[in-house]
């Protein structure tokens, strides 16, 4: 391969010069036929950047991190999709990291620079975690979650996204709505939590405390939720799961029970994935941006890690009804 060196001396300029027409110095001041001298000994020889040594001068390995739940997730599908599209055509690698990785060591390579920045969404990293790498203002962004004093945030609007779907119950005629949530210690969780409430309020539904079951983002969490609402001397018409995850658990635990959905109890579920309509019955869905997020995540990581992040968090809106066979109009 040539070298720097050869096409300097071919082009009869210095070094330098050469290095500053590659990478575009807009300080650079040199005559046009200067330039395209350069620019032919360049393609005379073929010559190619070595843009490992150029990575390293500028401390970076063009490579960022992504911390996940885990792979089996098809809501993380989306996001890592959007995220990737993202970092290759900003010239970045993306590296994914699953929940069984140890959090310490995803923490040691971005404190060693083996990668430049990291994108969290996993649910092994707590807020406190997160608020001491910010504090340590290494290159961050959390991704699908809020954490209370840090704006270096990408999330959809789970409020809205929440009160969507039940909205949706509503003008289908139901008021025994119930609302499997996630889990209340997230913000994702309680922001869903309060979409559906905010909903029923503004519809003047009643509120019923044992309509509303914690759950994590899980089949088996939404199963176990689900006999519970079943149980109840009251229980509800229609069921509003804040993950599609939780959604299928309820399903199975419906279908257990000798129920039938939709004719017995309708459903809908938060997120849409690519199976959502080929299970039966389809299931109706709230469709947030995902793909949108991980792109949008990827350009806040690349604006801090240059120092060009304005210092706030993102909310992505563009959410949807997905309509399926999932839910009965009451009469």
């Amino acid at each position: 391969m040539a070298t720097l060196k050869q096409v300097a001396q071919l082009a009869g300029v210095d070094s330098s010069t050469v290095s500053r027409v590659i990478n575009n110095d807009p300080s650079l001041s040199i005559k046009l036929e200067t330039r395209e001298r350069i620019l032919k000994a360049i393609k005379e020889l073929n010559y190619s950047p070595n843009l490992a040594a150029r990575n390293l001068k500028n401390r970076e390995t063009k490579i960022l991190g992504l911390a996940i739940t885990d792979f089996f997730n098809p809501v993380m599908a989306s996001i890592i999709h959007g995220a990737e599209l993202r970092a290759n055509k900003e010239g970045y690698n993306l590296l994914v990291y699953s929940a069984e990785q140890d959090e310490s060591k995803i923490i040691n390579s971005l404190i060693d620079r083996r990668i430049d920045g990291l994108l969290i969404s996993s649910p092994k990293f707590d807020d406190e975690d997160i608020l001491r790498l910010n504090d340590k203002n290494l290159p961050i962004v959390s991704v699908n979650r809020k954490v209370l004093g840090m704006k270096n945030f990408v999330a959809v609007n789970d409020i809205q996204g929440s009160k969507l779907g039940v909205k949706h119950l509503i003008e289908f005629g139901h008021k025994k709505i119930a609302h499997i949530s996630g889990p209340l210690y997230t913000t994702t969780g309680l922001e869903r939590l309060m979409g559906y409430r905010t909903a029923i309020n503004e519809e003047n539904i009643k509120f019923i405390s044992e309509y509303v079951q914690e759950s994590d983002y899980s089949i088996e969490g939404g199963y176990t939720a689900m006999k519970n609402l079943l149980s109840l001397s009251n229980p509800p018409t229609a069921v509003f799961a804040s993950s599609v995850l939780i959604a299928l658990g309820a399903m199975k635990a419906i279908h257990e029970e000798g129920f039938t959905i939709p004719n017995d109890i309708s459903l809908v579920g938060f997120h849409d994935v690519y199976f959502a309509d080929t299970i039966s019955p389809s299931l109706t869905t709230v469709k947030m941006p995902l793909e949108e997020m991980g792109n949008a995540a990827i350009g806040k990581l690349i604006d801090i890690i240059h120092k060009k992040d304005k210092g706030e968090g993102i909310i992505i809106s563009g959410e949807r009804i997905i309509s399926r066979e999932s839910v009965k109009r009451l009469q």
